[in-house]
């Protein structure tokens, strides 16, 4: 029996992509299932999120990297 294409084992394991400034093929490979591919957008930040049988454009957060391990800092615990 042949082995399957390690990038098609990849994207059989998430429910959801997020895609953003990619190329036309970038999207038939994680994508296939989109037609048209959607437009890039030229604004930072802005990308798609695909799930299923459906690409929605999608805000996200720009963070320096400062910012981004601000965020990531933990609370104290409580005690119990």
């Amino acid at each position: 029996m042949p082995r399957p294409k390690s990038a098609a084992l990849g994207r059989e394991q998430f429910s959801t992509v997020l895609l953003g400034r990619v190329t036309t093929r970038a999207w038939s490979q994680a994508a296939p299932q989109i037609h048209p591919v959607p437009k890039n957008s030229t604004h930072r930040a802005r990308l798609h999120t695909v799930q299923g049988l459906t690409a929605h454009p999608t805000q996200v957060l720009l963070m320096t990297d400062a910012e981004a391990a601000a965020g990531a800092v933990t609370a104290p615990a409580e005690e119990g």
